[in-house]
């Protein structure tokens, strides 16, 4: 391949589904255990609470009632967790002549930030195959950028494009390592 090739890797439709699909369990697993946290949380903040009041100290109890603020937020997190429904972008990388364009990723957890669209200059960006290995069970594609004394990396699945990964490789123009 030469750089006056475009190459854009798409996700196998088939595979893509079955992603999504995972995503979708362990957002809600992920929700309903905060869920669990708030209201077991809220139980035990609660009781103090109770037991106060119970023996006359009000004001006491009014004092300690602003704690239920946290589980209460919590359950909340927990119920909006459960709403969200991830999706893979409609591509997972391309390659055009002069540059590399990445997707922005949404992840599955509503804490951890989102991962922005980034458009990387073709010249000094490499890529490498990496196959599969310890908790990575699946090949990855490593693209990588030294901006300054920045390295910036990406990975993409090999597994779940469409094309074969050593097309995006060769369009680079970088031998893989692996």
């Amino acid at each position: 391949m030469n750089h006056a090739t475009s190459v854009v890797a798409h996700y196998d439709p088939a595979k893509r589904a079955a992603a999504e699909q995972t995503l979708q369990k362990l957002v809600r697993v992920q929700g309903v255990a905060m869920i669990a946290l708030g209201v077991l949380w809220g139980l035990i903040t609660s009781l103090p609470i109770v037991v106060m009041a119970a023996d006359g100290q009000i004001e006491a109890a009014l004092v300690l009632a602003p704690m239920l603020i946290v589980p209460l937020a919590i359950g909340a997190l927990g119920v909006r967790q459960i709403r969200r429904r991830p999706r893979l972008p409609e591509f997972a990388v391309a390659i055009t002549p002069t540059s590399v364009h990445f997707p922005a990723l949404e992840r599955p957890s509503g804490f951890a930030p989102r991962v922005r669209a980034e458009e990387w200059g073709r010249e000094g960006t490499t890529a490498e195959l990496r196959p599969a290995s310890g908790v990575l069970r699946t090949a990855v594609v490593v693209f990588t950028r030294r901006d300054g004394r920045k390295l910036r990396r990406r990975t993409v699945s090999a597994e779940n494009l469409d094309i074969n990964p050593r097309i995006l490789v060769d369009a680079l123009g970088s031998s893989p390592l692996a």
